[in-house]
């Protein structure tokens, strides 16, 4: 069988080249984790049928944004991969889809009793959502050689498996990662208690277990399930975890705090890891260029069409009463550019009106003006921004054309949810960068044929944003984004309960050391290693050169995962 855009496995090892439309990227033989950054509409997902058509025996997880999407893989897996007579080769068995459809219910149900199943699958087809709230241990082992215990948070050690299955897909970047699990604020002083300095500690893990049975299971603030058998190792090891997460919540100011597992996780700094774990991302030279724990393959021309940016008049605002007739103004602009098909983008709501979601009533205004003045509908299509059809969706390969209606920026808590999961220091600039560049690749840009299309976009967007898309589409060259300035890690301790003096203290150690940067914005574990003399230099000073005497610092610093070493 021979795949679209084919896979060519190394002689020497798991790695294997990648054959694309718009190039060739060899993944490496060594393990660990790799974005790779083909370009949309590439052919991502059919090198991806012929990575698993070649390597199922050797354990594969695959994971995808929508049910859809996954469904779409499943069966192709099915009509192309299992045996459906008598041979040896890949039977329907040793495939395992976790999807909440209908005719996945069996599958499900098997699931939720005896998650173990999972281990022995050949193939697991799962969601992004799925991957990050469920057990990630049943995911990752495959066939264990070992004792699989409940997992304990300990990436170090779970990544180091031996017997972890040889490919972790992501297609496309996961992007919207929910927690493990989620715990109000409130709840917490129930697993707390009083030391004999009179700080709030956290219990046991055995007096957590008995004061949660005696007063919150089974009641309405209960955040567990406990139907299935999965629900209920899910609490456990929950449970278990929340002495190793309690000091860092007591200095969060949130009304929520959370276990949450992230790509970069998956990947520790200076681990070595036992699998290739794979984020393909057609635009990954845009945001995640930079990361720390994932190594960038990308390819060095993306896209061969022409694509003309062409302004229009706009004079409208997403805030406020909107004016009617600048509106019908623009309606009657946008209606003479559609002579052929055109994918039209507004924005979701305005003026703070909310509608439920995936659904547009300002879009379905938009849509029966453009009606309204003549428009063929053959030739209309409308979308949002922000809706799940902007990125992973060949609908609109075959339009020309494609109309901004508004400029639209992602919140910057998004952008540092980004930076955060992948290990990155990418700005918000490039995270609109990288989410127009999915929005615009929609139309027919991605079939890679050389044509001509247009993007129309409104007079309210930035042109230096626009300057950037005419390059990284016409030229292949990403300009420089400016001064780039990273400050999620002072964002974290403004967040945090800590003394004003130690804050001070501790901004003053991380001020010229990057990876404590990091490490607190990414809330890692890290040693900081320092003398005496270098605290006194960077005016941290103690009436006498003993540790003791900087114990407080130490022990607030240590409940951010941070050791703090003095040395002679």
């Amino acid at each position: 069988m021979k795949e679209l855009f084919n896979v060519i496995p190394n002689t020497t090892g798991r790695g294997f080249r990648m054959q694309l439309s718009t190039g060739t990227i060899d993944v490496p033989d060594k393990t660990g984790g790799y974005i790779i950054s083909s370009g949309c509409g590439s052919g991502k997902t059919e090198s991806i049928k012929s990575l698993i058509r070649q390597k199922c025996n050797e354990g594969i997880l695959y994971c995808v944004d929508t049910r859809s999407e996954l469904k779409k893989m499943y069966d192709w897996i099915i009509s192309n991969l299992v045996d459906h007579g008598t041979g040896e080769g890949l039977k329907s068995t040793d495939v395992m889809i976790i999807s909440s459809d209908r005719e996945f219910l069996y599958s499900l149900e098997q699931y939720r009793d005896k998650p173990e199943i999972l281990m022995e699958k050949k193939i697991i087809l799962i969601t992004h959502v799925q991957f990050w709230t469920d057990l990630i241990n049943y995911f990752l082992i495959y066939r264990p050689q070992e004792e699989v215990t409940p997992f304990d948070g300990n990436f170090n050690k779970l990544m180091r498996r031996k017997d972890l299955r040889a490919y972790i897909i992501f297609d496309e970047t996961p992007t919207f990662i929910r927690p493990f699990v989620e715990l109000n604020m409130s709840t917490l002083g129930m697993f707390g208690k009083t030391d004999k300095k009179g700080n709030i500690v956290c219990k046991s893990p055995e007096d957590i277990r008995k004061y949660y049975d005696r007063f919150m299971r089974g009641r309405s603030d209960d955040p567990f399930k406990h139907k299935y058998r999965i629900d209920r190792i899910k609490r456990d090891v929950a449970l278990s975890l929340i002495p190793k997460y309690y000091d860092s919540w007591m200095m969060d100011k949130s009304d929520k705090v959370s276990i949450t597992f992230y790509p970069a996780d998956l990947c520790p700094e200076g681990s070595e890891v036992s699998t290739h774990i794979l984020v393909y991302e057609g635009a990954g030279d845009l945001f995640l260029k930079n990361s720390k724990n994932f190594k960038l393959l990308d390819v060095e021309h993306k896209y061969n069409s022409r694509t003309e940016f062409k302004k229009i008049e706009f004079g409208i605002t997403r805030k406020g009463e909107q004016d009617e007739s600048k509106f019908s103004s623009f309606m009657d602009r946008v209606s003479g550019l559609i002579v052929k098909p055109s994918l039209v983008v507004c924005w979701k709501d305005i003026n703070g009106e909310e509608s439920e979601s995936g659904k547009s009533e300002y879009m379905e205004k938009v849509r029966s003006e453009l009606l309204k003045r003549g428009v063929n509908s053959c030739f209309l299509y409308l979308t949002y921004y922000g809706s799940a059809d902007n990125k992973s969706t060949n609908s609109y390969k075959d339009i020309e054309q494609i109309i901004l209606c508004g400029n639209w920026s992602l919140v910057n808590a998004e952008t540092a949810k980004i930076r955060r999961a992948y290990g990155t220091d990418t700005t918000p600039h490039e995270h609109k960068e990288w989410y127009f560049s999915q929005l615009i690749t929609r139309i027919g840009i991605r079939k890679h044929e050389e044509g001509n299309y247009s993007v129309f976009y409104t007079d309210d967007f930035d042109e230096s944003f626009i300057r950037k898309m005419d390059a990284y589409f016409n030229e292949n060259k990403i300009l420089d984004s400016g001064n780039r300035k990273q400050t999620d890690w002072e964002k974290k301790l403004d967040g945090m309960k800590i003394r004003k003096n130690l804050k001070k203290e501790i901004i003053a150690l991380a001020k010229y050391d990057q990876s404590m940067r990091n490490a607190i914005a990414m809330d890692q574990e890290y040693t900081k290693e320092v003398t005496f003399d270098y605290l006194k230099i960077i005016g941290i000073k103690r009436n006498r050169r003993e540790r003791d005497k900087y114990k407080t610092l130490s022990n607030t610093l240590k409940k951010m995962k941070i050791e703090l070493v003095i040395k002679s």
